[in-house]
């Protein structure tokens, strides 16, 4: 007779990151932010986290350290271990479940996205705040610009770590720039995952320098163009860097603006329906911003690469090889060809993690088949005390 197990098989949830910090300690946390808890894992902790796939119970777990690493550790401890996993949110779980919703209808509930950076990235508001992104503008001064900008790649680091592009790009776009009443369209990069390839919020965004209005109007045309689907993942809003680094700049420069915020997310399971949806987003927004002044943004970093992302400690070489990449992709970018930019990234298996490789091949489509011009402003990168490395660049298209 067979006998059917009912031993629970835990499963680790998506969008949890575990980062090596070094002397063989991670950090275990939820890219997603539905929990702002994180835990400090050891090297058996890790192995065991990479056991929790939904097909081995607690007995299986401690069955296959024994056997594959010959690591002996009494049951009773994976299951506490488990336990704390699962009351912090991070199992996939009733616990989880019940704990998503709850955030889910807290942050709907909320007209004006609240700043995550305010106060940590920069100051809070006043003339402290007013200081600190005129001396990013003075510092790396530009005086160029283009006539009928249309779309630019800004990038979404820290901003103290990436001020010389930052300060480059949005010169460049308050050089181009005249009116006051222009509508952004900031394409960011959706750092936790989605099955959903647009994820659209209607929510007003604070910043140091008051609410930066969101286009309602158009969001909710969108929303009913693309579905429904797009306010599913509306949470992934309220923790993502990468729309309100734009956010700021957007309210600093520009008090009058409003702003279409849209989390991007890309993969080749899903690109037919990114395709699809970002031929509709694009009718909708020539359509209801016809005659009037709207530029997009793709808050965008290019390669992770070093001990933070599983490689070894990044050398100059590393570095020069991609700055290769990383310019190749952002003259592609310029030279407005969604496919060339696509497989430059794709080419090689995006072996240099670029992350923001999705708002920016959704601007190319949306820009597909109109006559351009283009050029990079920039390209930087950031290397930490781990020998870890994020670079970022900026490049414009102007309409011809």
């Amino acid at each position: 007779m067979n006998v059917i197990d009912l031993s629970p098989k835990p499963r680790i949830r998506e969008n949890i990151e575990v980062m090596p910090i070094g002397d063989g300690k991670f950090l275990l946390r939820d890219v997603a932010g539905y929990t702002d808890k994180t835990i400090i894992l050891n090297e058996i902790s890790v192995i065991i986290l990479s056991m929790l796939d939904g097909k081995r119970t607690e007995n299986d777990i401690k069955q296959a350290l024994q056997t594959m690493y010959n690591i002996s550790i009494p049951e009773n401890e994976i299951k506490n271990f488990i336990k704390i996993l699962d009351e912090n949110g991070f199992l996939d779980s009733p616990n989880f479940r019940t704990i998503k919703e709850s955030k889910k209808l807290e942050f709907k509930s909320q007209k004006v996205r609240k700043s995550i950076l305010s106060g940590k990235s920069f100051p809070p508001g006043g003339k402290e705040a007013e200081k600190f992104f005129e001396s990013i503008l003075e510092l790396f001064p530009s005086q160029d610009k283009s006539e009928n900008i249309f779309g630019v790649i800004s990038p979404h680091i820290e901003i103290t770590n990436g001020m010389k592009i930052y300060g480059k790009v949005w010169n460049f776009i308050k050089n181009s720039i005249k009116e006051q009443e222009v509508f952004f369209v900031v394409l960011g990069t959706s750092h936790a995952a989605s099955p959903h390839p647009f994820i659209l919020t209607d929510k007003d965004f604070e910043t140091p320098f008051g609410i930066l209005k969101n286009c309602k109007d158009i969001v909710l045309k969108l929303k009913e163009t693309l579905g429904n689907s797009t306010f599913e993942d509306e949470f992934l809003h309220k923790n993502e860097h990468s729309v309100e680094n734009q956010a700021v700049f957007i309210k600093f420069l520009f008090p009058q603006a409003q702003i279409i915020p849209i989390l991007c997310s890309y993969s080749e399971s899903n690109e037919n329906t990114f395709n699809d949806l970002v031929s509709k987003m694009k009718d909708v927004l020539f359509s209801e911003l016809r005659g009037k002044k709207f530029v997009l943004i793709a808050g965008a970093d290019f390669a992770h690469i070093g001990t933070r992302f599983g490689d070894g400690p990044c050398t100059p070489y590393d570095i020069s090889l991609v700055r290769l990449k990383d310019i190749v992709s952002l003259s592609k970018f310029a030279s407005n060809s969604a496919k060339g930019f696509l497989d430059s990234v794709m080419s090689d298996g995006n072996s240099r993690r670029v992350c923001g490789y999705s708002p920016i091949f959704a601007l190319l489509k949306i820009s597909e088949g109109l006559k351009t011009e283009g050029g990079i402003i920039g390209w930087d990168i950031w290397i930490d005390e781990t020998a870890s490395a994020v670079s970022f660049g900026a490049a414009y298209l102007s309409l011809t």
